[in-house]
């Protein structure tokens, strides 16, 4: 036991090292690519320090598996240079029995990583933008809370289209709700109602149109017209399962996605894209660990080869589960492929890889 608390005690100082090095590295280049709008007026040093400070733990999260790689394979790769994996080997420890601290140190990171994607950086996304519209790059149409320009298929037979979509107030602006009919595999559109404003009621919980026209298609020729000051909508969908944001679906909690899978599902759409989103996001623990298991075990071969040659090794074939990860996930988002697929199939492969490569290496 106070051998793995060793083992797993040497990991961390690596890890925050690779960490640090690689997410300064980024989020300087990221402030240095904006320090070109301190001319403009509004923005302040100050600005791009807190802008900086609130993309911080994106950044930190997407340099985690590198990390954890680089410092897997330095705790490795002493071990061997110093002697002691040679020593724990012929004490009767197996190889893989001295992967099992780094690998617990890997997974309590992967789970930290986890909850601050969820909790934490979507928060700070949208302070960031706040910054970045507001004192960065200005725009006057700015507003976190609203989406401009959104179309709703509410149902199978239901199209909404508003200027204006504040879902935090629940409310709506300058909407218009057209209801089709088929009628001998022809949709024709049956009503629409169109509205200055659409907001939630609480207390009826249903959306009420105010100040608006009902107009019915009697024929393609005859149409009749009725002003209102207020009627109830046609459905009941609260504010909060609907997801009309146009963030990309990487940027969103699985909790957000799984709110517009279910709002896109109910409505009809389309929700491959989002769904794989939400299956990558739910295999990253396993693709961390399997991504550092395929390269740890060329650090054991520092007896025989260049240590440096093993780490870069190690880097190639991480790089290029990397790669491969990237390229099927885009098939899942554009629909050439299962996103349940999208998201597992290449932990499943590289797990299979993973097997082969410890059985090659008598591990």
């Amino acid at each position: 036991m106070r051998l793995y608390y060793y083992i797993a005690r040497k990991f961390w100082g690596p890890f925050f090292f690779a960490l640090g090095i690689f997410t300064t590295l980024v989020v300087l280049g990221d402030i240095f690519e904006k320090l070109k709008n301190l001319s403009n007026g509004t923005t302040t040093v100050w600005d791009l320090l807190v802008y900086a400070a609130c993309t911080f733990p994106n950044w930190l999260t997407t340099i985690v598996p590198v990390a954890c790689l680089l410092g897997a394979i330095s705790v490795i790769s002493e071990m061997v240079s110093n002697g002691e994996w040679t020593a724990c080997v012929a004490g009767g420890f197996a190889p893989k029995d001295l992967f099992k601290p780094i690998i617990a140190c890997i997974l309590l990171v992967v789970l930290v990583t986890m909850g601050v994607q969820e909790f934490i950086v979507p928060g700070l996304n949208l302070k960031a933008d706040a910054i970045y519209y507001t004192r960065i790059k200005p725009s006057a149409n700015f507003n976190p809370h609203v989406e401009n320009d959104v179309v709703i298929k509410i149902s199978p037979t239901q199209m909404l289209f508003a200027k204006q979509v504040d879902l935090k107030n629940g409310v709506m602006h300058q909407v218009s709700l057209d209801t089709y009919n088929d009628q001998n595999g022809e949709w024709n559109i049956a009503t629409q109602v169109i509205a200055q404003e659409m907001s939630w009621n609480l207390t009826t919980r249903h959306w009420t149109f105010k100040n608006g026209i009902l107009r019915t298609f009697l024929t393609d020729m005859d149409t009749t017209e009725e002003s209102f000051v207020s009627q109830e909508a046609p459905f009941t969908i609260p504010p909060q399962k609907m997801a009309v944001s146009k963030a990309e679906d990487k940027l969103l909690s699985i909790r957000a996605l799984s709110t517009k899978i279910n709002f896109y599902g109910r409505s009809g759409l389309s929700h491959y894209a989002a769904e794989t989103a939400r299956q990558s996001k739910l295999a990253t623990p396993f693709v961390t660990v399997i991504m550092c298991l395929l390269g740890m075990p060329f650090a054991i071969s520092t007896r025989r080869k260049s240590k440096i040659l093993n780490i870069i090794a190690s880097l190639v074939i991480a790089f290029a589960f990397w790669w491969i990860m990237s390229m099927v996930t885009s098939m899942g988002q554009n629909g050439y492929l299962n996103p349940y697929l999208a998201g597992w199939g290449p932990v499943l492969l590289f797990s299979v890889a993973v097997f082969l490569e410890f059985k090659w290496l008598k591990l």
